[in-house]
């Protein structure tokens, strides 16, 4: 998906709940089970979303608009075959 779709279909997402780019935390991966539900503790049935990236750069500048727009998030600066964009509502069981 490239990147102009993947920033739509997030935001639109986002606008269906309550609150700001702050409670949302945006990454990337290669490994979505693991990093939703292992690393970050989101529920399956949580308030979450992913799409895959045409590139991995598409990956990444998607993560960087959030990043500007003040979702939480961790910039992954390496070479990485991370393609994979997700958001999740941060609660109190997510981490962060």
């Amino acid at each position: 998906m490239d990147f102009k779709t993947v920033i739509k279909r997030i935001e639109s997402y986002m606008n269906k709940f309550d609150g700001d780019y702050s409670d949302w935390y945006v990454g990337i991966t290669n490994d979505l089970d693991e990093q939703l539900f292992e690393v970050h503790k989101v529920d399956e049935k949580g308030v979450w979303i992913s799409f895959g990236a045409d590139t991995e750069e598409v990956a990444k500048k998607v993560q960087e608009y959030f990043l500007d727009k003040k979702t939480d998030g961790k910039l992954v600066d390496e070479q990485t075959d991370y393609r994979i964009v997700y958001a999740y509502k941060k609660n109190s069981k997510t981490t962060p």
